[in-house]
């Protein structure tokens, strides 16, 4: 009997152990698997600014460059539009003062004219009228001249009055008053006197062309009499075109004499031109314009007089803190620098740390930038050069 007790409670006991050992290997494979039903890495999503760290060995073969944001002028653009003009001088409308009826000519608009070349050639009786005037003038002054040289001689010597002789003097005068005028108005119609004889009358003049530039229109045509007022032919030079711009009031304080303009023809999205500002209008428009004059670097053939153009103003700024272009990088929309914050130990270690800042106008190399004002670049260095090589080591870090 006691036998058999005895071998009834060892096998409760082993019972009772063989449940509590399962029971533990459970509660081990049930907290196994705990991590993979309820995350707990709180630690991975990355908090605060983002650093990065080199070996003095790394930081040599990256190049880097520590320094300071440095003061710069920098060029601004200023867009205008205007078009392509020239000085009232340059515009020339010919005209002959006498009238006559056209009897040649062979021009057309966009022509290109020389100073001299002819134009056309006009016909009218009036012509042989004046050349005949004017002959007739000459031969009367030659006999004043023989009748004064005359009574001057008679009166040293006291045989004619005096009065006679000033008489004589005073048609002699007038003679040549009259040639002188008829001179010039010959000279008007390009017939020269000097060369003009009895035996050369001619009822037809050529009429050449006052200056060198294109035909812009031509008004008349063959045959048609041509008065006084009216215009043979208009025509432009231009040596000495420039481009006038409409600048709004609001601007006109950036704008001064000898800034670079950069223009295009229409609306051609190269500005293959330039020029320099040379004038700038004092009068207000209705449209609270003022006028910029810029002469352009040399002629080319497709600047039309009226034709429209567009045009960037290079307007300096006044000095902005800069940073070379290799220190600032682009990154998810962002732009970013990096400051040195440690260096310790020896070789050394170096620990970087990202800044976002806010960039403004590119010009050879180097971009104005705004530090923001918890960086002082005085007791944290900038990296200006090498800040790439930073940026592709922190990316790298974050992948692993």
């Amino acid at each position: 009997m006691t036998y058999t007790m005895s071998r009834y409670n060892l096998l409760i006991l082993l019972s009772a152990f063989v449940f509590l050992s399962c029971h533990s290997s459970n509660d081990q494979k049930d907290q196994s698997r705990s991590p993979e039903v309820i995350p707990t890495k709180v630690d991975s999503v990355p908090t605060g600014p983002f650093r990065v760290s080199l070996t003095q060995a790394q930081y040599e073969v990256a190049a880097i460059q520590l320094g300071q944001p440095t003061l710069r002028t920098l060029n601004q653009t200023l867009k205008a539009n205007g078009t392509i003009d020239v000085p009232a001088s340059n515009l020339v409308s010919v005209a002959v003062p006498f009238g006559g009826y056209i009897r040649t000519i062979d021009l057309e608009p966009g022509m290109k004219i020389r100073k001299g070349q002819p134009l056309a050639q006009l016909e009218n009786p009036e012509f042989i009228q004046l050349q005949q005037d004017y002959l007739d003038t000459k031969a009367k002054l030659e006999f004043a001249d023989l009748e004064y040289n005359r009574q001057q001689e008679l009166s040293r010597d006291n045989v004619n009055a005096l009065k006679l002789f000033q008489q004589v003097r005073s048609t002699r005068q007038s003679l040549q008053a009259q040639l002188a005028g008829l001179a010039q108005r010959l000279a008007i119609i390009h017939i020269d006197p000097e060369k003009l004889s009895p035996n050369q009358l001619t009822r037809l003049v050529t009429v050449p062309s006052p200056v060198s530039g294109f035909v812009t229109s031509v008004p008349i045509n063959k045959g048609r009499f041509l008065n006084p007022s009216d215009i043979l032919v208009e025509i432009t030079n231009v040596d000495h075109l420039h481009v006038r711009l409409s600048i709004f009031e609001k601007d006109i304080s950036r704008v001064h004499t000898g800034q670079v303009v950069h223009f295009g023809l229409g609306d051609e999205a190269s500005l293959v031109h330039q020029g320099k500002i040379f004038l700038i209008g004092k009068s207000i428009a209705a449209d609270r314009t003022l006028a910029v004059l810029a002469h352009p670097d040399g002629y080319s053939a497709d600047l039309i007089p009226g034709g429209y153009v567009s045009a960037l103003v290079d307007v300096k700024t006044q000095p902005l803190p800069t940073l070379p272009e290799t220190a600032v990088v682009s990154y998810k929309g962002k732009s970013l620098v990096f400051v040195l914050e440690k260096k310790q130990g020896h070789p050394a270690a170096y620990q970087f740390r990202q800044v976002e800042i806010k960039t403004g106008i590119q010009e050879n190399g180097y971009v104005a930038v705004s530090i923001p004002p918890n960086v002082n670049p005085a007791v944290t260095p900038i990296v200006r050069k090498g800040a790439y090589s930073l940026l592709a080591k922190l990316n790298n870090n974050e992948e692993e």
